[in-house]
């Protein structure tokens, strides 16, 4: 197996966002690859496949996007049919849903143990931002583990089955000692290196108490930021996140302790959602807010020759991404100044990321139809910046 060390160092030695038996899944199919026994599992969980395909729009205007597997952040050449979802997969199509003038709301269909820390975090951020433009909901269709459920949280509504489990807000990392299997088929492996961290997690030796040191810190690190991001984004207190320690909740269990707000299916979340899009209201947290007052809180429209006449003089791939952040996070008409600096689209998500911290809005959010304000919102498809942008990523000039 070509790539086994590759899958072999993003399952060892690095904190993950998963479900234990998930975990202990993983570790089954890679056993018997490495010369090691494989632990005891579900066999359920090792036929899990499921491929991603690209969303459609239902007639009322929701999109739904299928989160499933496990959630790793780059897929590489490794394809969908493993059963994994990939970060960078699944925000590209939240950035196109979000920018889709068809679409009017986002139903998140979520089925995963969880997955990899890195790269969960940047997702869950984009989906809180998609959800200040449209309606994102969270339908968990059976499970939302982990990292499954971080990105959950970062939705406006979350829908639970009745036999379904949410929760899981922890951080797990394993290191595999295999020092004693190498000893028993006569290998001996000698490490030479410079800098006492170098040979850290080195799977032919035992742990170090060093390494063991960092890998804890790192561990208690990420389970602080998870917890905070529940907790801030559910409504509830970090010793109520923690408490759980780390346990899946259930069905109705999950909505009492608020970590869900409904209990339906799949088809339940949808009906719902299609029915909320055509009434002229959107209520959260039994808060209701008119189309008319949000509409009035809108962003003035920018100056879209101007953007263009600088996206045109900077010519550079990630002008036409910046545009769009800048739309997303509800703030269009700084993306002019952005592309003058020429940043990347990563300090511009930084920058806007900061912006919105320092508005200290509060979490309850209310979403406007498009056809709600006296103003015909943005067609992006049709935005002339976004097609100067893509143009000149692409080394040709606007038409």
């Amino acid at each position: 197996m070509t790539n086994l060390s590759h899958i072999a160092s993003r399952v060892f030695n690095t904190p993950l966002m998963i479900d234990s038996k998930k975990l202990a899944a993983i570790l089954a199919a890679l056993a018997p690859r490495m010369g090691l026994e494989p632990p005891a599992v579900d066999a359920a969980l090792l036929a899990e496949q499921r491929s991603r395909k690209p969303y459609g729009v239902t007639d009322a205007g929701v999109t739904v996007i299928e989160v499933s597997g496990s959630l790793v952040n780059r897929a590489s050449g490794m394809d969908a049919q493993s059963g994994l979802t990939s970060y960078e997969q699944l925000g590209n199509e939240i950035l196109d849903a979000a920018t889709d003038p068809q679409v009017r709301g986002i139903l998140l269909r979520l089925d995963s143990s969880g997955g990899e820390a890195n790269g969960a975090w940047d997702v869950a951020s984009l989906i809180e931002e998609a959800a200040r433009v449209k309606p994102v909901w969270a339908a968990v269709d059976d499970w939302a583990l982990s990292a499954g459920y971080l990105l959950a949280s970062a939705t406006d509504r979350i829908w639970v089955t009745r036999t379904g489990g949410v929760g899981s807000v922890g951080i797990i990392a394993i290191h595999l000692d295999q020092s004693d299997w190498d000893a028993a088929n006569g290998l001996r492996y000698t490490t030479i290196f410079a800098g006492a961290r170098k040979n850290d997690f080195n799977p032919h030796e035992p742990l170090s108490d060093g390494a063991r040191s960092v890998l804890v810190a790192e561990v208690d690190r990420l389970y602080g930021m998870f917890i905070d991001a529940v907790a801030r984004r559910r409504g509830l207190s970090a010793a109520a996140v923690r408490s759980t320690e780390a346990g899946i909740l259930y069905g109705e269990d999950s909505v009492a302790q608020g970590f869900a707000d409904r209990v339906g299916t799949f088809r339940d979340a949808l009906a719902a959602m299609t029915d909320s899009l055509s009434k002229p209201k959107f209520t959260k947290g039994g808060t209701t807010v008119s189309e008319v007052t949000q509409a009035a809180a809108s962003p003035p429209v920018p100056d879209l020759a101007a953007i263009e006449a600088q996206a045109r003089e900077q010519g550079y791939a990630e002008a036409a991404e910046i545009v769009v952040l800048c739309s997303i996070a509800g703030r269009p008409s700084l993306a002019g100044d952005f592309i003058s600096r020429h940043l990347s689209a990563a300090e511009v998500r930084k920058e806007l990321l900061a912006l919105r911290a320092e508005a200290n809005q509060e979490e309850i959010r209310s979403h406007v139809l498009p056809e709600a304000s006296t103003k015909a919102k943005q067609n992006l498809e049709e935005n002339p910046v976004v097609k100067a942008c893509v143009a000149l990523a692409g080394g040709k000039g606007a038409k």
